[in-house]
């Protein structure tokens, strides 16, 4: 009997514990899973963007060029703000009530929207302190670009935040508060840059203030850092530039010829690229944009300028390859051309003078009647309009006048007149050789660009070849990943080495005993013809193209010097300079008198 008094107590026990469990769940059910209900309804599921980390920006040694500085952002939702004291926005930001007031009357009501950028974080804490009981604010980690190098403004460009027509032409790429490229290699390689955008779930209550990650983050997508990127830019090559250059207008633009790499590209005057980030950046850039010297022009491949007597190289060039002369066809000079009334003028130079005389002494005269002789040749059987044309196509082989789609925005053709052009200008058949006869000595209506005439002495220091110019030479995804270089197609011109040889040959001779003498260097054979740019403004521009060393050579420079005179005067020694510091690891031990004589200068009236 006890057995059986036992069993059946663990029985009813055991019915009684599931009943127990019964109830319990049934309590859990109607009672507590409303009272979560009730607390979840207190809790609002938000979708945040994260923004990428832009990819860091490298020179051609590897040196850090442009990082990211850890920042913050404020967001705020209008329709959800409570703020018991603004003073604290007032007096920690620097931001006044009014100014509050007008974001406040522009932002989307029931949007968070970015009030405040580039926090940092210092200053973020001191928000947070003031700000513990505000509803409708918000803070997301962001960054801000990083300069180690306060140079090559005009090559980086700058970031700022992206506009309605932006976000409306992007085709949902783009959408309010993401950060893009607007200049220079930021914006020209923006997507490069940029990465992707990351999402992030976050629970906030009723104050708008977050409160933890939905669901421990497993709906969550990290953002992909943009790519790292090298420059083909020397950075100490491009500061040494820009202190060439202080109280002038003009620019320099160095190439290594065989690779097209760009290892200087200073536009002067310029700017600090700090100035163009962080929360001074719209008060800054308004500033330089009024600014009366224009820091913001990026000269090298936006300013166009007549070239001058360097442009004798490029006629020498194609008028030996067509035959129409030879290294020992003579011309007299006379001071000037004589078959035109003595226009274009010209000193009175021994006569007659060969070509590599002609190019040593740059003698006006002799590149006129060359000019002419070509474009009137017999050989041309349609006549001179086919005689242009062939010059024009030349020309054009040289870079003259077109674009050469650097990987930089705004980038400008220049100038090089096509017959139809001539045509609608005189009139069909109504003009000949005399007519554009100063085009034989780059003052006519040829206009280049300080890049076009880098590329063209490029194109000479490699005998007959060029890569077109460029910055970005590679990349890679992330700090662990090998970089990738990017290859660039080497364009071929018609004209045969031999006649580069000629010219080289002339141009060794214009450094070393003709017009480009400042330009000398004792450790280095340089090669250079320089320029001088009539200015019906004012004083004339000294314009110089030139490479070293003569064999094998390893830069190719323009030097486009404003109000400066003769280019054998100011832009030869500083081209010279430019070419020295690269050659010498940065030592400048043959031109020290130069160095002073070119940093003494001051071009710029009031600087």
């Amino acid at each position: 009997m006890d057995n059986l008094s036992t069993r059946r107590y663990i029985i009813f026990a055991l019915i009684a514990l599931v009943f127990l469990v019964f109830i319990g769940r049934l309590f859990s059910i109607q009672v507590l899973s409303t009272e979560y209900a009730r607390k979840a309804d207190n809790y609002v599921i938000k979708t945040k963007p994260v923004l990428p980390p832009r990819g860091n920006i490298y020179d051609r040694e590897n040196r850090i060029f442009v990082s990211n500085e850890p920042m913050f952002n404020m967001l705020i939702t209008p329709a959800e703000l409570q703020i018991p004291d603004t003073s604290a926005i007032v007096e920690i930001l620097g931001i006044s009530s009014a100014e509050i007031r007008a974001w406040l009357d522009k932002a989307p009501y029931r949007k968070e929207s970015v009030f405040a950028r580039y926090i940092d974080p210092e200053t973020y804490g001191r928000l947070q302190e003031r700000l513990w009981n505000a509803q409708g604010i918000s803070f997301a980690a962001s960054t801000k670009r990083s300069y180690r190098y306060e140079v090559g403004a005009n090559i980086l460009g700058y970031i700022s935040e992206v506009s309605q027509a932006e976000i409306d032409a992007s085709e949902g790429a783009l959408i309010p508060g993401d950060l893009i490229g607007k200049a220079g290699i930021e914006r020209s390689h923006d997507t490069t840059l940029r990465g992707i955008q990351g999402v992030k779930k976050v629970l906030k209550n009723v104050h708008n203030r977050e409160v933890g990650s939905y669901a421990d983050g497993r709906f969550d997508q990290d953002p992909v850092k943009g790519k790292d990127i090298i420059l083909g830019i020397d950075t100490e090559l491009q500061a040494f530039g820009e202190e060439l250059m202080q109280g002038k207008k003009g620019s320099i633009v160095a190439i290594e010829p065989h690779s097209g790499e760009v290892l200087a590209f200073v536009s002067a005057p310029t700017y600090n690229p700090s100035e163009l980030t962080g929360r001074d950046l719209r008060t800054n850039w308004r500033r330089l944009r009024n600014d009366t010297l224009n820091p913001l022009y990026n000269r090298p491949l936006m300013a166009r300028y007549p070239p001058g007597s360097i442009f004798k190289i490029p006629v020498a060039l194609a008028a030996l390859n067509e035959g129409i002369i030879t290294p020992e066809t003579y011309y007299k000079c006379g001071g000037g051309f004589w078959r035109n009334r003595g226009k274009p003028g010209c000193r009175m130079h021994a006569t007659p003078l060969k070509l590599e005389t002609a190019i040593k002494v740059s003698c006006n005269a002799y590149f006129a009647a060359t000019y002419m002789d070509f474009l009137h040749s017999d050989h041309f059987e349609e006549g001179f309009y086919q005689g242009y044309q062939t010059w024009y196509d030349y020309m054009s082989q040289l870079g003259v006048g077109h674009k050469l789609s650097v990987d930089l925005p705004y980038e400008v053709s220049g100038l090089l007149p096509t017959t139809d052009r001539y045509d609608r200008w005189y009139g069909h058949d109504r003009w000949v050789a005399t007519t554009v006869i100063s085009n034989a000595i780059g003052q006519g209506e040829i206009l280049m660009t300080p890049l076009q005439m880098a590329n063209m002495v490029a194109i000479v220091a490699n005998r007959g070849f060029y890569v077109p110019p460029h910055f970005l030479v590679a990349e890679r995804s992330s700090a662990d990943e090998d970089w990738t270089s990017l290859h660039y197609e080497q364009v071929q011109t018609t004209i045969a080495r031999p006649h580069f040889e000629t010219v080289i040959e002339a141009m060794e001779s214009v450094v070393a005993e003709g017009t480009a003498r400042r330009a000398y260097l004792s450790k280095w054979a340089v090669c250079g013809k320089t320029g001088t740019v009539q200015n019906p403004h004012g004083k004339d521009h000294a314009v110089f193209i030139g490479f070293a060393p003569k064999e094998r050579p390893r830069i190719a420079v323009a030097v486009v010097i404003e109000n400066a005179g003769g280019g054998g005067s100011w832009a030869a020694p500083t081209a010279a300079l430019m070419m020295e510091h690269y050659l010498n690891e940065g030592k400048i031990e043959d031109k020290t008198y130069e160095l002073q004589r070119v940093r003494q200068a001051r071009f710029i009236p009031g600087l």
